[in-house]
């Protein structure tokens, strides 16, 4: 059984200034060293007309990680991710996947970022194969994945503001 999630973040400016932001190579780079503490790895950058593919591995550090996830793993927590965005009309529209090294966990999701002032809507599924307690983790991990998404928005921000 999967766990779901819906989330949504806002921004003070256009749909257009965020998608200029996102198809930047080194807005991600960015994001990475600042939300990984500089252990972020950007392996992959394409921006190709109205899509951009990323490809990244996140590091969540051993000590940021709920107990419910460290009693079934020790250590740091290695994550790759995909996102795929692209220009839809108005809208930026994107598929993103995630999985942890070395343990049966995985996230497919949805978002659609639409407005001026932008606002982006995650939609994901969290599921880890581990009987009688994937539950617990993947609840812990919704709920993780819940403030990450608010905290990359805060580092969007940030960057946007110093980079117009």
């Amino acid at each position: 059984m999967a766990t779901n999630l819906e989330h949504t973040v806002s921004y003070p400016f256009s749909t257009d200034r965020l998608w200029a932001v996102v198809t930047t190579e080194q807005y991600w780079r960015d994001l990475l060293t600042t939300m990984s503490q500089d252990k972020g790895i950007l392996e992959s950058f394409r921006h190709d007309g109205d899509t951009v593919t990323v490809v990244c591995k996140q590091i969540v550090e051993e000590s940021k990680l709920p107990s419910v996830v460290t009693k079934i793993r020790g250590g740091d927590l290695v994550i790759p991710r995909k996102s795929v965005l692209r220009r839809a009309g108005a809208d930026i529209t994107g598929d993103l996947e995630a999985s942890v090294e070395g343990a049966p966990a995985k996230i497919v999701g949805t978002q659609v970022s639409s407005g001026d002032p932008a606002t982006t809507k995650y939609t994901a599924e969290v599921s880890v194969g581990i009987p009688l307690v994937g539950g617990k983790i993947e609840k812990a991990i919704a709920e993780q994945l819940g403030r990450l998404l608010d905290a990359e928005r805060d580092v969007t921000l940030d960057w946007e503001a110093g980079n117009r």
